[in-house]
């Protein structure tokens, strides 16, 4: 009965589906309200993007950025082109969420970008194999006529101490994603290293949506906010927003593939996650990753192995390099 229910339910929301994606013409499906049932739409999706007759099915839950730049697009194109009958499917969702999903087994692989909350999946035993591929950095973008003088910083505490000040004189607006994403998370870790607790103050707006349509928001109320570089570059002309302070260490930020652990969770498709990730840190995954560029600005930083070089140093970091190096050339 539960069964049958569920898949009444998948049948109803599939229907919508089809005619959203026809109204819109994406070959893709973006999570933009967090009503919305990500594991249930990574399973339509699955339904309505079935793989080529005898083939097979990749769910990943992803971080937002890597969608909404583009990047998981042309990963996605090289990987199948090389593995016929490969169908990569994904949920573009905040970090936070995404992590959610794998815990549930509803994804055979997560690509996020938050270390602390990654590192807890992986203590926990939901994940396995984690490795670093990608990078970049957060940015705090604002209006050009910066109010709250972030450009003078010396740091990124001092940038939004800065914002702080003046949300409070009534001078300035920051603009927060408010939904647990890697970028939502980095940014409340600023302000507590700020000394500053936003919450509640009427400068401080949550929206609870992705980073495109924060930023959007940000552009509408001449406010600043925390977006990741890659993000921003693919969005700055369709807003007014500048980049206004950028390059603190802190602002590191590190994409990680995790498997979902199958000894957890026997029904996911273990074997083509790890394909996948493989595909990732071989010379040619990183090559597309460090290559990517949208409008001449290239987004992203290849950085399988280099963690070390950009000051994060991780034991278990080094144990999984050595491990993906292990399989590069079987």
């Amino acid at each position: 009965m539960v069964f049958s229910f569920l898949l009444v339910e998948r049948h109803i929301f599939a229907i919508h589906l089809r005619k959203t994606m026809r109204r819109s013409g994406s070959a893709r499906v973006k999570i933009l309200l967090p009503a919305l049932s990500a594991a249930l739409l990574l399973s339509a999706f699955a339904l309505l993007h079935p793989a080529p007759s005898g083939g097979k099915i990749l769910r990943i839950a992803t971080t937002t950025s890597l969608d909404a730049t583009g990047l998981l697009d042309a990963l996605k194109s090289e990987f199948e082109r090389r593995n016929p009958g490969v169908n990569v499917t994904w949920v573009a969702v905040g970090t936070g969420q995404a992590l959610e999903i794998a815990r549930r087994g509803d994804a055979d692989l997560v690509l996020t970008h938050d270390r602390p909350l990654e590192d807890e999946f992986i203590r926990q035993g939901y994940g396995v194999h984690g490795v670093s591929f990608a990078c970049n950095e957060f940015v705090v973008v604002g209006p050009p006529e910066d109010p709250a003088g972030v450009s003078q910083a010396r740091d990124v505490v001092e940038a939004f101490r800065r914002v702080a000040e003046a949300g409070d004189r009534g001078l300035a607006v920051f603009v927060s994603r408010g939904d647990r994403s890697g970028t939502h998370l980095r940014e409340l870790r600023i302000w507590d290293e700020a000394g500053v607790n936003p919450r509640g103050r009427p400068w401080y707006r949550e929206t609870g949506q992705g980073m495109s349509q924060t930023l959007v928001v940000a552009d509408q109320l001449r406010a600043y906010t925390l977006v990741d570089a890659g993000t921003f570059a693919k969005f700055k002309e369709r807003v007014g927003l500048r980049v206004l302070f950028r390059g603190d260490t802190r602002l590191l930020n590190v994409y990680r593939a995790i498997l979902v652990n199958p000894e957890r969770f026997p029904w996911v498709n273990h074997q083509l996650a790890f394909e996948f990730v493989r595909f990732l840190v071989s010379p040619e995954g990183q090559r597309i990753i460090a290559e990517y560029e949208v409008g001449g600005v290239k987004l992203f930083q290849a950085c399988f192995g280099g963690l070390s070089e950009l000051g994060v140093h991780d034991p278990y970091e080094e144990e999984q390099v050595a491990y993906w190096l292990s399989q590069l050339g079987k």
